[in-house]
């Protein structure tokens, strides 16, 4: 399964850069962010009818973003939680992976690109539950041997 998102991502950012290269990247990225909220409606309808009916709000955020990242492959463990937040420690990465099949490899590019790739279709999807859960990166490896790590919390 890993190695199949990674390669439908692949095809998604060389679309994405090629779309930045013909619209400018102001438009390409509005496009992208319609079509992320799309999507999040799409995913938390399948999500809705398996997540278990007694959870919190930060723990329905934590669960919804553990699975979108855990269904495309990532590895992925609780970093630190606590009762507003729940941080993420991402280890083996279809999306960083793709990010480098590309030729995408520097590390401050890479957290602009799951911030306008990943970020924004996780975060369409927790805003279907609760509109004041958001998704956040604390931190963006630059190799393949570093992690990162990733916040779900409730906003005031």
């Amino acid at each position: 399964m890993f190695d199949g998102v990674r390669r439908a991502y692949d095809l998604n950012i060389l679309y994405v850069m090629k779309v930045i290269e013909i619209l400018g990247t102001d438009k390409a990225l509005e496009i992208l962010e319609e079509a992320s909220k799309r999507q999040g409606v799409l995913i938390a309808r399948e999500m809705r009818r398996k997540l278990p009916k007694d959870l919190t709000t930060i723990e329905i955020g934590a669960e919804v973003y553990r699975r979108f990242m855990e269904d495309a492959g990532t590895e992925i463990r609780v970093h630190k939680q606590d009762e507003k937040s729940v941080t993420f420690l991402l280890n083996r990465c279809p999306f960083f992976e793709a990010f480098l099949d590309v030729g995408v490899d520097c590390g401050m590019f890479l957290n602009g690109l799951c911030t306008h790739l990943t970020l924004p279709s996780i975060q369409a999807t927790l805003n279907e539950f609760d509109p004041k859960l958001r998704v956040e990166a604390v931190l963006t490896r630059e190799s393949a041997e570093e992690y990162c790590l990733e916040r779900v919390y409730l906003a005031e």
